[in-house]
């Protein structure tokens, strides 16, 4: 593992913090907290606590606290890498002993940066919650309860020039070190520090692994700018992060994520259960945050502001999704401005639906299109079917082609022939039988996809049985995969059971006996030889994962076979009005193009 930061999160996240202390001191279990006598000073009633689910302890005796490393850093007496490298051999995590000196500070250096922006979000936080303050009551005039602002650690930077900077030296931190962080401004002509943030609701940025690397800062009066971010540093880019993915990569349906501006429109979407969303920082979208979220999902769901900024914005994602062959979708906000507006308008039952009906990139590039011509001037027309086929040229798949002149020649009533000539150019007329030809060939029913006999079942019991019965595969595992991707209600009945259960070292067959499982699937679970399969290949556990995958596609594509079928038969044989008739041809189209969008997303896998 060459990244340093990547070694030291990797042995963040293999070390159970609980685990790990209990191997010092006894710890009495209180839900996701424990607390037991402080091994750092002498006490006859424990005020030493540990937070599972956040990884960190804290005595409220001494004041000793932080992450599993600092426990190990103090406990055994040793220095940073002295304390990284035990944890990771204990955990067998590769740890390369002839690392340079400029590695080692630079490892240093990250630990360092990652605990004075944990502290200072500690410090807002507090600042939010402890007395009375214009951050507060902003969060809470935008509909935020209490519960979200804990969830995302919001806080308050007061209208002081030094306050945080005050704190921080206070805990030991040196000045030149508070610079570097980029939370302290210094000025050199006169020799000043002072804080970068003053009178701001904090955001604390996490990276996807859930430290703490910058912050967002909003105004509260007419100071400018608006929105203030930390600036880079060896910590944080702004190109490089989402906001949320922390949060996002753990409930991503459907393979999908929705992509918003800013914080509050994210956060008010959490508030409202909605969870598989990420934001840009307020920024245009970057090439290496399209890379990112190609990691978690092959679906973007767009929903930018409507303003004319956030139309240009939209467009530009377009450009860089599609350069990572990422589906792509656009959610349409009526009448509001931006997410924030639409769900506390419409809550969460009209949002999903929003999500239901957000539309192909292409017809939102269309519909942004015809908004330039007046279609009762016939040039106007003519102008926008050649701009219209401009942007059906750039697709790759003939039947998304196929799928869009058509598309264009409903919706505006513009020759499907001159259509197909201006997308496929001059030499239209001279292949006009081979197209015609492609055309027959391409309405012929989409074969169905055949499964081994049983197939989904075997497959989704086998993975099951992993996940129960190896607990590292199993945190692994848990990122790359949701409920929704398995086909077997009994499946998904266990697989909640495995995740509320995570940190077993082995789930039993007796622990799920209480679920409403089915005599046969227990008795498989039973038989199911898993000796066969070698679990310290990250390869085969992959391919496990997508066949649980494939075969949940394979499904959706045959129902929505079956309701093509359906609409088609409908035409057929009933006495359907002309706008009907374009109704359901219109929808037997939008059910082709998700089988496409289902196809890419297979071939993704």
């Amino acid at each position: 593992m060459n990244n340093m930061r990547d070694l030291i999160d990797e042995v963040k996240s293999r070390c159970d913090i609980v685990s790990i202390i209990s191997q010092y001191i006894s710890l009495k279990n209180s839900g996701s907290s424990y607390s037991g006598l402080c091994p750092f000073h002498s006490e006859k009633t424990g005020s030493f606590h540990v937070n599972q689910n956040k990884q960190i302890y804290k005595c409220f005796g001494c004041g000793e606290g932080g992450d599993v490393i600092n426990f190990i850093m103090k406990i055994e007496n040793l220095d940073f890498m002295e304390a990284v490298k035990l944890l990771a051999e204990q955990n067998g995590i590769e740890f390369k002993t002839n690392l340079s000196e400029a590695d080692k500070i630079k490892m240093e250096n990250i630990k360092l940066m990652q605990d004075i922006h944990l502290n200072a979000a500690r410090f807002y936080f507090s600042n939010l919650i402890s007395s009375k303050n214009p951050g507060y009551d902003y969060l809470r005039k935008r509909g935020l309860s209490d519960k979200i602002i804990k969830k995302f650690g919001l806080g308050y930077s007061p209208y002081s020039w030094n306050s945080l900077m005050e704190y921080l030296l206070s805990m030991g931190y040196e000045k030149n070190d508070l610079v570097k962080s980029g939370l302290i401004t210094h000025k050199e002509k006169d020799n000043k520090y002072f804080d970068r943030f003053r009178n701001r609701v904090m955001f604390p940025i996490f990276d996807y692994r859930g430290n703490v690397i910058g912050f967002g800062g909003r105004v509260l009066d007419d100071s400018l700018p608006k929105y203030l971010n930390s600036p880079d540093t060896i910590l944080f880019n702004k190109r490089y992060n989402l906001y949320g993915l922390n949060y996002a990569k753990k409930s991503i349906k459907n393979d999908t994520l929705i992509l918003v501006e800013g914080y509050m429109d994210l956060i008010s979407l959490y508030e409202q259960g909605i969870e598989n969303v990420v934001a840009t920082l307020g920024t245009a979208l970057t090439n290496e945050q399209g890379k990112l979220i190609k990691r978690y999902a092959s679906t973007a769901i767009i929903s930018y502001d409507s303003d004319e900024a956030g139309v240009k914005a939209t467009l530009r994602a377009i450009e860089i999704l599609r350069g990572q062959n990422i589906n792509i979708k656009i959610l349409n906000l009526k009448d509001c401005k931006d997410p924030d507006d639409f769900i506390k308008k419409y809550k969460k039952e009209g949002f999903l639906k929003a999500i239901d009906d957000s539309v192909s990139h292409i017809v939102f590039q269309i519909n942004i299109l015809k908004r330039k011509f007046d279609f009762n001037k016939d040039e106007h027309l003519i102008k926008f079917a050649k701009e219209a086929a401009l942007i059906i040229k750039t697709l790759s798949s003939p039947v998304e082609k196929d799928f869009y002149i058509k598309y264009v020649s409903k919706e505006f009533n513009i020759s499907l022939e001159a259509m197909k000539e201006e997308v496929f150019g001059k030499k239209y007329n001279d292949r006009k039988n081979n197209y015609k030809k492609f055309i027959k060939n391409e309405q012929k029913p989409i074969e169905k996809i055949e499964n081994i006999k049983n197939g989904e079942k075997f497959v989704e019991e086998t993975f099951i049985k992993l996940l129960m019965e190896n607990k590292e595969l199993r945190i692994i595992a848990l990122l790359k995969i949701s409920e929704d991707d398995f086909l077997i209600k009994d499946s998904k009945e266990i697989f909640n059971l495995i995740i509320k259960n995570k940190e077993l070292d082995k789930i039993t067959i007796d622990k799920i006996k209480s679920l409403n499982i089915s005599e046969e699937y227990l008795n498989d679970l039973d038989n199911i030889p898993l000796n066969s399969i070698n679990t310290y290949n990250s390869k085969n556990v992959d391919e496990i994962i997508k066949n649980v995958k494939r075969n949940k596609f394979h499904k959706e594509v045959e129902a929505l076979l079956q309701k093509q079928k359906e609409l088609e038969t409908s035409l057929n044989h009933s006495s359907l009005d002309k706008d009907s008739m374009k109704e359901v041809e219109l929808e037997i189209m939008k059910i082709s193009l998700k089988i496409v969008d289902i196809q890419k997303s297979l071939k993704n896998l």
